[in-house]
């Protein structure tokens, strides 16, 4: 009977010991299962390159929160300090996030695809006005009876040119919109995805600027009398609004694009900048200083902005205290109303844009010119012809009063 008792507590604490271990093993399992899961469903994520992978993805987080869902105490246990929830939580997050940054690259593509076929719009452009400026150049040199021709084809060249410059200013502002925003995150999945070869050296955006930059150089190395202040003043703000832009997308450009050569485009780009700058800078206050002096206003030399002004400023005080001190202010007026309707209708209508966009003058350098040509105005306007009438009168009058007063005190004493 003893026997038979400890057989059948020792058959007992044998079928509790297995019992327990069975049990063991099966959280251990659903343990391993879940995390094998969560590793390859993380490792999805990661690998991802498009949308519809991230939508299958966020579909097996959906399967593995609900096959889990009745085991989310003991994996709160097991996952500790994480929990189940918080584990499906980041998964999610996470997928989010890669959704995001493809969304990024995937916008990116076709963005840079409707820029390269712009810039393949825009070199084919630059090809026309080489032809138009060939010919134009040719009718010149070999044509003296054409002028009606020869005058057509010089507009259609500088309307090339502006058509250019102003698409150009397009292309500059999408670049900067486009990549201004982008955190460092999304930078270095651009540049993952452009280091797969998704996109060629000839359509990125680093060949665009380049492109850019080196055709502004030739058109201004060719020196070509057709061009006006008006076009160097738009050359000279599409420079700076391109060295602008550079400054502050270039870094992201080159990350994303440069591969193995980020150090060459980047010195690259920015010699050629330094080489527009000097040139665009050049022809531009040449033109602009060649303008003034043939519109009769003798201005100080200037070079740049500041010594514009200050030429500007000078010769507007100058001539107004030069009104104050005339007398007849006929010839003085008529060169106030000169350069005033020079100042109104060239500068600050015609030319205003480019020359905020260059910073050839600030708005409140314009501003104060604007209020030193009132007292210049006010200065030199001429007296009227009743006004002057009436003081002739008054002249007339008064000398006849003195004529009687004097032969009044001569009578007196006779």
């Amino acid at each position: 009977m003893r026997v038979s008792l400890q057989y059948i507590f020792i058959t007992f604490i044998a079928l509790f010991v297995v019992t327990s271990t069975t049990a063991q093993q099966s959280d251990f399992e659903i343990k391993q299962e879940f995390e094998n899961r969560y590793a390859s469903i993380d490792s999805s994520i990661t690998n991802a390159d498009n949308i519809r992978k991230i939508d299958s993805v966020l579909l097996e987080i959906d399967k593995l929160a609900l096959d889990f869902m009745n085991n989310a105490s003991l994996l709160d246990d097991a996952l500790y300090p994480k929990s189940y929830s918080t584990a499906i939580a980041e998964l999610k997050e996470n997928s989010r996030n890669a959704e995001h940054k493809l969304l990024i690259i995937e916008n990116q593509a076709e963005r840079l695809s409707i820029l390269s076929n712009e810039v393949s719009q825009y070199k084919s452009e630059i090809g026309s006005l080489v032809k138009r400026s060939d010919s134009l150049r040719l009718a010149i040199a070999n044509s003296q009876d054409s002028e009606r021709k020869l005058s057509n084809l010089v507009a259609d060249y500088r309307k090339s040119v502006e058509q250019r410059d102003e698409f150009i200013f397009d292309i500059v502002d999408t670049l900067f919109v486009t990549y201004k925003a982008l955190n460092p995150n999304a930078v270095r999945e651009l540049a993952r995805q452009g280091n797969k070869g998704s996109i060629s050296d000839n359509e990125s955006p680093l060949a665009v600027i380049s492109s850019i930059i080196n055709q502004n150089i030739e058109t201004l190395q060719v020196n070509d009398e057709s061009l006006t202040t008006d076009d160097y003043l738009r050359m000279y703000a599409l420079q700076k609004k391109v060295s602008n832009v550079w400054n502050q997308v270039g870094d992201n450009l080159v990350n994303i694009y440069g591969g193995s050569k980020k150090e060459a485009w980047k010195q690259d780009i920015t010699a050629d900048l330094d080489k527009w700058r000097a040139s665009s800078s050049y022809a531009m206050w040449t033109s602009l200083g060649d303008y003034m002096e043939h519109q009769n206003v003798s201005l100080a030399a200037f070079d740049n902005n500041n010594s514009f002004f200050a030429a500007l400023d000078s010769f507007v005080v100058s001539a107004t205290k030069e009104s104050g001190d005339t007398i007849l202010k006929n010839d003085s007026y008529k060169e106030f109303k000169s350069f005033k309707e020079m100042w109104s209708a060239k500068i600050k209508n015609d030319w205003n844009k480019y020359l905020i966009e260059g910073d050839v003058l600030t708005i409140p350098q314009m501003a104060s010119i604007d209020s030193k040509l009132n007292d210049w105005g006010d200065e030199s306007r001429p007296i009227s012809t009743g006004f002057l009438i009436l003081l002739g009168f008054s002249l007339i009058v008064l000398t006849l009063l003195i004529i009687t007063i004097i032969w009044r005190r001569t009578g007196v004493k006779e």
